[in-house]
């Protein structure tokens, strides 16, 4: 039976972390958290449920979550943010998939269904959204994306899939949402800096349209009424600030 490490990265998160945890204890034999030098209880909290913590500086978020994946005590992790849940039915699957694993499968997949501001949401490109966070470090890993960063299997390994969704409490609120968004957008902005003013400005204007007429119309987030509404103009105005800041960059102003 394969031992399995669950692997978190946070920074006060203390609103989430404890339930994070717990939802995973029936499945996980080792609970590792890299934290960012939280001011909250979240140090606390992690200990309080019986997992490992470490601290250091952020480094973007693929590369903090391979230093995270790098001190689990197993090869076998279960990768999480804090704000994820463990839903009953992948906790089965991974139970059953723990008694009765396959060798030549080296990765695990499955959907993740999001809650915006207390809804489920179905539409605008949200859900099923298929993702690799179940795998064997040796034979993958976080790849170096600041942001948007995903789990990479090494070419050849053969990746599996389990039933469950991997419940994802995100934003509560719009405010919560605007902050996140331009939190990101910042981070994603240092690697458009050098491209040309003319390319930065004719982005700024064509990626918002084209995001939330993708998301609205095109993924159905109409729906979803105003939780679609909301989620496709908060993600379009998300564009206007990745360009934004990197105009800013470019110009020197911080």
């Amino acid at each position: 039976m394969p031992e399995l490490s669950l692997v978190i990265i946070t920074k006060n998160e203390e609103k989430h972390i404890g339930e994070c945890i717990r939802s995973a204890l029936n499945i996980v034999d080792d609970i590792v958290v890299l934290d960012e030098f939280s001011t909250d209880r979240t140090k606390e909290i992690i200990l309080k449920n019986g997992g490992r913590y470490f601290s250091e500086n952020f480094r973007g978020f693929g590369k903090q979550k391979q230093l995270a994946v790098s001190l689990a005590k197993h090869d076998w992790v279960l990768c999480l943010d804090a704000d994820e849940r463990v839903s009953e039915e992948l906790e089965q699957s991974i139970l059953e998939w723990k008694k009765n694993p396959r060798s030549e499968i080296f990765g695990y997949s499955f959907n993740r269904l999001s809650y915006y501001c207390g809804k489920a949401i179905k539409t605008c490109g949200w859900y099923p959204v298929n993702r690799i966070r179940l795998f064997h470090r040796l034979h993958g890993n976080w790849n170096d994306m600041d942001v948007h960063e995903i789990v990479e299997m090494q070419t050849g390994k053969k990746e599996g899939f389990l039933q469950g969704d991997m419940l994802h409490y995100t934003m509560k609120t719009v405010e919560e949402h605007i902050e996140k968004v331009k939190k990101y957008a910042r981070i994603k902005s240092d690697s458009l800096k050098d491209k040309n003013t003319f390319y930065l400005l004719f982005k700024s204007i064509f990626n918002p349209i084209s995001v939330f007429i993708k998301m609205f119309f095109f993924k159905k987030g109409f729906m979803d009424g105003w939780h679609g509404f909301t989620l496709s103009r908060v993600s379009a105005l998300s564009e206007v600030w990745i360009y934004k800041y990197a105009l800013q960059k470019k110009a020197g102003i911080n």
